[in-house]
């Protein structure tokens, strides 16, 4: 398994004294290191953005009759295909190994999971998850660690490829007009939460959405980038 994903984890860099008590081991948001380091990926600022906008649209279509957690539902559902839709025809595949939702490349042991959270590209805090996660997230994450150490990886790996990839996290928060996002690799789970990362990348930080945002004119509404098929039983 190619060590792309954790070149940078294998070169620890000094945290920031400014904030001591960020736990990731790097944080990557000059926006030409972004750019820089998701094409090590395969992956670009622009596609992960427009993710971003479709699911942001797809929140806004809750309204007061639906139940109460639709609006991060919407999301959750609708980013989950945009990451797919982009990804996919860039040869990554649908991947529910722990019935966990996620978006895998086959090639490099990346796989990527849509996460609603209720922070994001904050400095001195880890980007923290809406609801608690469970147990096969636990595992998963674990178990990507070994990514990280290529002699873990000679042992039976065609059968624990998919098993112990990478396992990032596209976190999307999302507080009105405040809409920020960070593709970031944690290094584990500890009571439904996120404990610590070896890296986060910093896609839409603070006060960037509102230049982001699609350009609609007086007394039009935005378009949204994806259709609702509705199909009427006869």
């Amino acid at each position: 398994m190619t060590m792309l994903i954790s070149s940078a984890t294998n070169e620890v860099e000094e945290i920031n004294m400014r904030f001591p008590d960020m736990l990731a081991d790097r944080v990557v948001s000059q926006d030409y290191e972004v750019e820089l380091r998701l094409n090590q990926f395969g992956l670009t600022a622009s596609e992960l953005i427009s993710v971003v906008h479709q699911a942001v649209a797809a929140r806004a279509g809750f309204v007061l009759n639906h139940p109460l957690n639709a609006a991060g539902q919407l999301s959750y559902i609708y980013g989950t295909g945009a990451v797919r839709d982009t990804l996919r025809v860039k040869g990554w595949e649908i991947d529910r190994t722990g019935n966990i939702e996620s978006t895998y490349n086959p090639t490099t042991g990346m796989k990527i999971v849509f996460q609603n959270a209720d922070s994001a590209c904050d400095d001195g805090r880890d980007p923290k998850a809406i609801s608690d996660k469970g147990p096969a997230a636990s595992k998963a994450v674990t178990l990507g660690q070994y990514s990280l150490f290529p002699e873990y990886e000679k042992e039976d790996e065609e059968q624990r490829k998919k098993e112990n990839a990478a396992l990032w996290y596209l976190f999307v928060y999302v507080n009105g007009d405040d809409v920020r996002a960070e593709l970031s690799f944690p290094k584990r789970i500890e009571d439904g939460q996120f404990k610590g990362f070896n890296e986060r990348i910093y896609i839409i930080k603070p006060g960037e959405w509102a230049s982001m945002m699609p350009k609609v004119d007086d007394g039009e509404l935005p378009a949204q980038d994806f259709e609702i098929n509705v199909t009427r039983k006869s």
